[in-house]
């Protein structure tokens, strides 16, 4: 009787990370429909509606390897620009190591300070909102928060600046 029990037990932990992959799957391509269709801003004006579709689709099949399944053939690489996804996992990454309060500390002194449009800093903001923590961090480091700039300036094409950096960590009352 224990032993069937176990079983079933072990049997529904298996289901269960199923169904957290599909829905991880299923939310990875809402997310990717909000951004594309809502936020044009994020998108440059210099690629074609089918480059687009090509680079979600991309991302999307990068997505779905992370998670274990199969994907088709990859898409030829995209031309150097904001990348949607990326900033997306940025925003998710990093308030799960800084906590997302922080982080929507830090978006709108990035925003007043020049880094970000005011589109992006709206886009970001929002996807801040929908990232859920199981434990936000009680403490963080400034190391922390200052990889966190380095690493969204990169994804912006920025040059990072160690003095304006910490500038936004002060003025974001994060140090």
């Amino acid at each position: 009787m224990a032993q069937q029990l176990e079983q079933r037990v072990k049997t529904l932990e298996y289901e269960i990370k199923i169904l957290k992959n599909q829905v991880q799957r299923t939310l990875l391509d809402i997310q990717e429909q909000i951004l594309v269709h809502y936020y044009p801003s994020l998108r440059t004006e210099e690629l074609a509606p089918t480059e687009v579709i090509e680079q979600s689709m991309a991302s999307v099949q990068e997505k779905r390897q992370m998670l274990g399944e199969t994907a088709s053939p990859p898409s030829p690489p995209s031309p150097p620009q904001v990348d949607v996804m990326a900033l997306s996992d940025w925003v998710s990454n990093t308030a799960q190591k800084i906590g997302t309060e922080r982080i929507t500390k830090l978006i709108p002194v990035c925003a007043s300070k020049g880094i970000l449009t005011p589109d992006l800093e709206k886009s970001l903001l929002r996807l801040a909102g929908l990232v859920t923590e199981d434990e936000p961090p009680k403490r963080v480091t400034v190391n922390d928060v200052l990889a966190a700039l380095v690493s969204m300036n990169e994804l912006l094409g920025r040059a990072s600046d160690v003095d304006e950096a910490l500038s936004i960590i002060e003025e974001a009352n994060l140090g």
